[in-house]
């Protein structure tokens, strides 16, 4: 997993930095509205949380505007920020050395995000200042953090 290179500073948006933090995603948005997406992210996180096992993962809100999702082996977590100040969403790594189990978890999580973002950010049938995820010209930020994704 690599960062997306829009954004070099690991500790944007949270004012925090921890030890074994990585960033892994940094997505621009044109806007976003971080309570209604919020809740719709932690229902997506709910529905995976027995994925592939009862107890995989379980998540957390964190402050205003962030999610934490835990693996149960505890060797890495997901620290999921939305930024609307800084109109981003970014997706960090917290642990020193996760386990080879939730590398491989950690990316079905992500792509899942990924989808269900790209899903929202498009629905047409939502006028645009009423959905919860606008993307910036040329709407294609969720398939460039994807290609980052792919090729870190």
């Amino acid at each position: 997993m690599g960062n997306n290179s829009d954004n070099d500073d690991a500790g944007e948006g949270t004012g925090e930095q921890y030890l074994g933090n990585a960033r892994i995603l940094s997505i621009p948005v044109e806007s976003l509205k971080v309570g209604g997406l919020r809740l719709y992210i932690s229902l997506y996180l709910m529905g995976q949380q027995n994925s592939p096992e009862k107890g995989s993962w379980r998540a957390h809100q964190s402050g205003d505007s962030g999610i934490d999702v835990y693996y149960r082996d505890q060797t890495g977590a997901l620290l999921i920020e939305l930024c609307e100040d800084t109109n981003r969403i970014l997706v960090d790594r917290l642990g020193n050395q996760p386990s080879n189990a939730y590398i491989m978890q950690e990316s079905v999580i992500i792509q899942g995000l990924l989808d269900e973002l790209d899903v929202i950010s498009q629905d047409e049938d939502i006028p645009l200042n009423d959905r919860l995820l606008v993307l910036k010209e040329p709407g294609d930020a969720i398939d460039v953090a994807r290609e980052s994704l792919a090729f870190s």
